[in-house]
Parts: structure tokens; sequence; C-alpha cells
């Protein structure tokens, strides 16, 4: 599977672990969480059992049509396997998941993050986010919101399905008025970012820091963003540049 440079119009980003480095966030939020826990010995048990069963639920829902509302399965899962009300595991999460984390996300961002986007913004690309939890309070904690165009969730009514079913990578797709041969899909995890660009027929970059990058197919590997717009625009200009190859390489 190719990427023609010239036929690219739209550029789309998973979001944690892409617009971010998720290991250091996670290693920061666990400064926090750890000191809560000294601080709220009572409460930090229910705390730690509450988020690892919420991403947990997210796992089992991968590959499971939902009826009803993706997000409202989530929770009930988590109440569920944690044993703990609603009212407390919604709380929970928002506050771990989504308030204590959100001054800590620019801090984290890929340093050529910027410069690529705006290499990407001033050539035309149309640009989208996809993400499997709600992405623009996030986006504008890292002042990126200008550069996206399309911000969709796995959790948005169009969508009600987390990655890899395609249908949120579609949606993006619909609304940037793009077609899959003319877009790529940006993410740091093979088994999902990978996996839902491939069954959505979008070319893929999986952002590689992980030895097993190497093992999938249908995808490019890249360390970094500014290799990533050296890839992509180095050479934007000639037209005799051929395509990047997407096989899953992994650059040294």
């Amino acid at each position: 599977m190719n990427v023609d440079r010239r036929q690219l119009t739209a550029l789309i980003f998973d979001v944690d672990g892409t617009l971010y480095r998720q290991g250091g966030l996670r290693r920061a939020m666990l400064f926090k969480l750890l000191l809560h826990a000294v601080q709220n010995i009572g409460s930090s048990f229910a705390t730690f059992r509450i988020l690892r069963e919420y991403r947990r639920a997210q796992e089992v829902l991968r590959e499971t049509h939902v009826g009803g509302d993706l997000a409202a399965a989530q929770l009930r899962i988590a109440c569920e396997r944690s044993g703990y009300a609603e009212a407390i595991v919604s709380r929970t999460v928002a506050r771990w998941m989504e308030q204590e984390p959100a001054p800590l996300l620019e801090r984290f961002m890929d340093p050529g993050l910027r410069s690529f986007l705006r290499a990407a913004k001033g050539r035309g690309l149309r640009m989208g986010v996809l993400s499997d939890y709600p992405a623009a309070d996030k986006l504008a904690a890292m002042k990126l919101g200008e550069f996206f165009e399309v911000v969709v969730s796995a959790q948005d009514a169009a969508v009600n399905r987390f990655k890899p079913h395609p249908s949120g990578l579609l949606e993006v797709l619909r609304r940037l008025g793009a077609t899959p041969p003319q877009a790529l899909y940006i993410g740091d995890r093979h088994d999902v970012d990978a996996a839902v660009a491939r069954a959505a027929g979008v070319h893929c970059v999986i952002l590689g820091r992980r030895a097993e990058a190497t093992v999938a197919e249908g995808f490019t590997s890249v360390t970094s963003y500014e290799r990533l717009e050296r890839m992509l625009f180095a050479q934007a200009d000639a037209a005799v540049e051929p395509p990047v190859e997407a096989t899953a390489s992994k650059e040294p």
C-alpha cells in the first residue's frame, strides 16, 4: 500500500499517545495519584480500582456492538466490575482522566508536532481527529484547536464504536470531503490505529516507539513528527518523488 503525496488531501490524527507522549503523562499522573492516595487513604483503593475497570471496559467494547450509548455502556461495565455506584465512577473518571491530566498535556507534546501541523496546513491539507474519547478539551489544552477542522470521537452518536471498527474514521473522511486513498491516518498503536486504518482502506503511519511495530503489516513506522515532516514534505513540490511505502518498516 502506497501514499502518493500528489493525491494526499487529508491528515487524520489519533490523540492519546499520538499528539502527546502517553508514557510521560501516565508517569506524571501516577505521581499525582500516589500523592492523592497518601493524603486520602480511605478512598485511594476505590480510585485505582475504578480507573482500572473503566479502561478494561473500553477494551471489552472494542470488539462489541452496543445497541445503546457507548459511553453509558462503558460506564455501566466499570460500575459492575468495580462494585461502585455510577455517580462515584463518573466523578472519578471525570477527575482523573479528564480534569487532572489536562494541564499536563502540552508538556508532553512531541517537539516537532507544531512544525508538522504548520507545514501541513501551509500545503492546504485538511486535518481532523479521531479519538476513542472526546478530544475537543484536550486539543484546547494543547493549544492545537486551530489546526483541526473535524474532531470525532468513538462516543459520538454518529459513530458509537471504538476503534478498530472503521465507522469513526469513515465519518471523519466524510466530514473532510476526502476518500480513503486521499488520506493518511496517524496513530501510535498498530493493534488499534493501524487496524482501523486498514479496515477503512486508509494509509497509516504509526509513531513507533515500540519494537513490535515491525511485525504488523500495512503501515509505516516513524519515530517522530520531524521525520514524518521530511518524509511527506521535504520534496513535496518535486513531481518525480516516489510514494511513501506503507509497509511495516521501522526507521533506525
